[in-house]
């Protein structure tokens, strides 16, 4: 069965907060603290109104909700966005996320070809470190508790 995807919506915000939520997304979050239901829907809301040209994905299987990805412009950078990207924890495993990574950097990069994406992997998340290693994204610079990884399709420019 096929992993399909579409733009998120406000009547996502309750899988996506539970998926945030959980246990195992915060341990290796920059925020680890769980997020309120007031505070996640006005983040949401706002987020929502830059899904042109900054993508905010949902993925399902089957019809099942499995995952979320995005891409956020990094203030100060015209060229670089840092993904992110939630798996269902019923799902860790299963190559997911692997799909995942590919789906939105294919779609990515069909819309920005000149632009860089751009993760900040937790250290001790190693499952992670592997995902983006093997997506063929390389390793630039350890930044406190998390290692910077970098993709682009085209030689980015400096302006």
């Amino acid at each position: 069965m096929d992993i399909t995807h579409r733009t998120a919506t406000m009547g996502d915000a309750a899988i996506l907060l539970t998926w945030r939520n959980n246990s195992s997304a915060r341990e290796f979050s920059m925020n680890s603290e769980i997020i309120p239901i007031d505070k996640h829907l006005k983040w949401l809301s706002e987020r929502l109104g830059r899904t042109q040209v900054e993508p905010f994905l949902i993925f399902a299987k089957g019809g099942r909700l499995i995952g979320m990805s995005r891409l956020d412009a990094i203030p100060g950078s015209d060229y670089k966005n840092k993904i992110s990207i939630l798996v269902d924890s019923s799902q860790h495993g299963k190559g997911i996320g692997t799909r995942i990574l590919k789906i939105t950097c294919d779609f990515f990069f069909d819309l920005q070809p000149d632009k860089t994406i751009v993760a900040k992997v937790h250290r001790s998340n190693f499952v992670s470190q592997k995902l983006f290693e093997s997506a063929g994204f390389k390793l630039i610079t350890l930044e406190s508790k998390f290692l910077i990884f970098e993709k682009f399709k085209l030689k980015p420019t400096n302006f």
